[in-house]
């Protein structure tokens, strides 16, 4: 207690430094912007600003990413109590009833009570971690190698039981990720080159941040950009929000003083967003969306539900932010990713060759507590600015994704490739990119391929250094009565995925016609992914691999999930029509290529302006003044920021170079 007290008052000053308060304010800012664009959110910002945490020190990072975290759900409440389109899908519920308060002419009055709930609900949170910690810690100081495998191996388990939709495809999505995070050199004795096929460029491994780029951002811009393409593209905005009254100051205190009016209501709601919060997996829009049910069958007032009741509104608000210091617990604690957000967390910690797990509060406390302070501070920042710019937020218009897909398309490619200056990092971010679109359309789960990832270095790492340290003993892993609980846990969570899993394919066949279907795009799909998980387990098998069981233990798992898989969708009715989309994901992609291409002859700054002008002239179809604007901000001044603040150059092609810095100069990268 001793010490923890200590890191306690330790993490309470450091919050309070210039350089804390700096960074958390800065991310903020991000969050809050990332929020308020609607198919924007915290994980893209998380995603987008990872690879500048190479050049900060992991406080600042932490400072920086709480920022984002804590301010996203605010941003994201703004254009659902306005325009009635969710900043991401944690703030779905807020539309229900905060889009009619907004009708009634009290938008004013809707974003303050959205304030203070959402940083009342965060506080509560946070105050329900800090008294917990404390409890735990005595049973984590005695984890192991043993334990800690045990832990991310149920991370994986549990995170899939959370997942919606397909058993199956949501365990191939983990171990696929647990396979991409142990290509490169490795292995239980010596190092040895796994799945790396002779190529150079692969014997270091993939980079965490292409994996998080291409499959969170890229994959998202692509999805929109083809559910876009087929339609006109242009402005379409709904119909603007009724002038802001003369009464916006009454309005504003009114709102900001109406939670506490509700306070049953806004105590049990920050509880079971809490609660909610701490089982990896689950998410916000769960959240929400109990504490709305929960509030709605306990209204006083059940008549005004969907015309702006303003106690379950408090509910939504609170709820949805009191998660953030529930996600928290089993990040700090167990090193398991509460849900998306919390995943990238890890991947920061990774980046600067910190390890996830039960020692992480013992070892890195002041990292713990930059997140938990952070995470207030930031709430606080975004809820009083949300407070105050109310008055000019209810004006806010609709926003159309097809214009700002672009932007983020050129920034992934820029971020990408400052952290390793290869321009081959650039192709395997559209590679993935291409892939994860592939995944959502056809009911994987991208985030449970990326947190595969994140843990699946964890696992192997625990597993084989438990087993050296028992000298070869498989009986180390269950060692401990500890280890020996979380094993149980583990196997009961995985023989309910698989009831769950075997339990779906009879309703299916229930509901749907006994005939195969062969003009099915998932069956193909599955086809692809059947064969290519059987190559590698094929290469695992040989006599030469020398790689360790772990990795083929994960792709036979695989390949039996997904013949199953593969079976249901032969039975599937066929896709959800959506026309046109084929051709819009080959054309998106086309132009990808395009960037690729250009890119690497004449340089990032020469592709990416090249392919913003082409799309909003020739696609979207904007004005010509608007697109070399727009073009000149985002093509060539964001590159040279961005080169700036990392102090890394942009790729300036292979051509012989014609503007120094600029154009030209680079040497063939070697495959």
């Amino acid at each position: 207690m001793e010490f923890y007290g200590d890191a306690l008052m330790q993490g309470l000053s450091q919050a309070f430094t210039w350089d804390a308060l700096l960074f958390m304010a800065f991310g903020s800012i991000v969050g809050y912007v990332f929020g308020v664009l609607p198919g924007l959110q915290s994980v893209t910002a998380l995603s987008v600003f990872l690879p500048l945490t190479y050049f900060w020190s992991p406080m600042q990072a932490m400072y920086f990413f709480a920022g984002i975290i804590g301010a996203g759900g605010n941003g994201g409440a703004v254009t659902s109590i306005i325009v009635n389109i969710p900043g991401n899908a944690q703030n779905a519920a807020t539309m229900i009833e905060g889009y009619p308060i907004t009708r009634q002419g009290r938008a004013v009055f809707a974003l303050n009570l959205s304030a203070s709930a959402s940083w009342f609900g965060a506080a509560f949170g946070v105050v329900v971690l800090v008294a917990l910690i404390p409890v735990f810690m005595p049973f984590l100081l005695s984890f192991g190698p043993a334990e800690t495998f045990w832990i991310a191996v149920a991370g994986l388990v549990t995170l899939v039981l959370a997942m919606t939709g397909n058993v199956a495809k949501g365990l191939i999505s983990v171990g696929a990720g647990v396979v991409l995070a142990v290509v490169g050199m490795g292995g239980p004795r010596l190092p040895v080159p796994r799945f790396t096929f002779g190529s150079t460029y692969l014997l270091d491994g993939l980079e965490i941040v292409v994996i998080v780029m291409g499959l969170l951002v890229l994959g998202e811009c692509i999805e929109q950009l083809a559910q876009e393409w087929p339609q006109r593209f242009g402005r379409r905005t709904g119909p603007p929000p009724p002038p802001v009254p003369k009464d916006w100051k009454r309005q504003a205190i009114d709102g900001w003083i109406a939670p506490f009016r509700h306070w049953s209501i806004l105590l049990r709601s920050s509880g079971l967003g809490t609660v909610i919060g701490a089982i990896p997996g689950v998410g916000g829009v769960v959240a929400q969306f109990m504490a709305y049910n929960l509030a709605a069958a306990t209204t006083k007032n059940p008549e005004k539900l969907g015309k702006g009741a303003e106690d379950v509104m408090v509910a939504t608000e609170a709820a949805t932010n009191s998660k953030e210091g529930g996600n928290l617990f089993p990040t700090l604690l167990f090193g398991i990713p509460g849900n998306s957000e919390m995943a990238l967390v890890l991947a920061a910690w990774q980046i600067h060759g910190i390890e996830p797990g039960p020692m992480f509060l013992q070892n890195h406390a002041p990292l713990a507590w930059a997140l938990v302070f952070g995470l207030v501070l930031s709430n606080l920042v975004a809820s009083v600015g949300t407070a105050a710019a109310s008055p000019w937020l209810a004006r806010l218009p609709s926003f159309d994704m097809t214009m700002l897909a672009p932007p983020v398309l050129a920034m992934s490619l820029m971020s990408t490739y400052t952290v390793r200056s290869s321009p081959l990092d650039l192709g395997t971010l559209v590679l993935l990119g291409a892939y994860a679109y592939l995944l959502r359309r056809f009911g994987f789960s991208v985030i449970g391929m990326v947190v595969g990832f994140v843990l699946g270095d964890v696992i192997e790492r625990n597993y084989f250094t438990a087993l050296q340290s028992a000298l070869g003993d498989h009986s180390v892993l269950l060692g401990s009565n500890v280890a020996l609980t979380l094993a149980g846990g583990t196997l009961v969570a995985l023989l309910w995925s698989l009831f769950k899993l075997f339990r779906a394919p009879r309703l299916a066949r229930a509901a749907s016609a006994r005939t195969f279907n062969f003009a099915n795009g998932s069956l193909w799909f599955n086809l692809f992914n059947l064969a290519l998980f059987a190559w590698l387990l094929s290469y695992c098998l040989a006599p030469t691999w020398r790689g360790g069981p772990v990795v083929t233990g994960a792709l036979a798992l695989m390949v039996g999930l997904q013949a199953l898989a593969l079976w249901g969708d032969l039975r599937r009715p066929p896709d959800e029509d959506r026309p046109g989309e084929s051709r819009a994901v080959m054309a998106v992609l086309a132009m990808l290529v395009g960037v690729l291409a250009v890119s690497f002859f004449a340089g990032l700054y020469v592709g990416t302006t090249l392919y913003l002008v082409g799309y909003w002239l020739l696609v979207y179809r904007a004005p010509w003044p608007r697109t070399l604007v727009l073009a000149a901000c985002f093509g060539l001044l964001m590159p040279l920021g961005f080169a700036w603040l990392t102090d890394t150059p942009m790729w300036r092609g292979v051509l012989p170079e014609i503007i120094p810095g600029i154009l030209g100069g680079e040497v063939m990268p070697d495959l």
